[in-house]
C-alpha cells in the first residue's frame, strides 16, 4: 500500500515539473523588438502574433533622425492617418500602440493587447515622409 502511495506522489511530482518546464515559453512568444534602420526601413517589417494576447514591443531607432512607431486599427487607411498625422488627437484615435518620436540610438518599450480580430495591420512612422521612404510594415493576426 505504501509503495502505490508513494509511486502515485512521484507521479504526482513528475507531471506538476514537466507542466512548470513547458510552461516558461509564453513570454519570449509574445516579446518583439523592431528596429529602425539608417536607411528609412523597419527591421523586421513583418510580424505574427495571435488574436488577443498581450504583446511587449521595443521600438529601437538605429537611423540617423527621430523615428516613430505606430500600429493603425483594422479598419482605418494608412493614406487617412498620414493626413491625420498633424491632428495628434484625431491620429491617436487611429491607432492600436503608438510610440512617439524616438531619438536616433534610442529605444522604447511597451505592452499592448493585439486585436481579437485577425488580418492584417498596418505599422508606421507618423512624421513627415517617413512612411512614404519606407517605414512601414505589417502585423498579421492569426485566430
Amino acid at each position: 500500500m505504501k509503495f502505490k502511495t508513494l509511486l502515485t506522489i512521484n507521479a504526482l511530482l513528475l507531471v506538476g515539473l514537466l507542466l512548470a518546464a513547458c510552461g516558461g515559453g509564453s513570454d519570449s512568444q509574445n516579446t518583439f523588438t523592431i528596429t529602425a534602420t539608417d536607411d528609412f526601413t523597419y527591421a523586421p517589417d513583418r510580424l505574427t502574433v495571435k488574436a488577443g494576447q498581450e504583446v511587449t514591443l521595443t521600438f529601437n531607432n538605429e537611423g540617423p533622425v527621430e523615428h516613430s512607431f505606430n500600429i493603425l486599427k483594422g479598419d482605418e487607411e494608412l493614406e487617412h492617418a498620414l493626413e491625420a498625422a498633424h491632428e495628434e488627437e484625431e491620429l491617436h484615435e487611429e491607432l492600436l500602440l503608438e510610440i512617439h518620436e524616438t531619438e536616433p540610438g534610442a529605444s522604447e518599450t511597451k505592452t499592448f493587447t493585439t486585436p481579437t480580430e485577425p488580418g492584417d495591420y498596418t505599422f508606421f512612422c507618423s512624421l513627415p515622409g517617413h512612411a512614404d521612404e519606407g517605414l512601414v510594415g505589417i502585423l498579421t493576426v492569426t485566430p
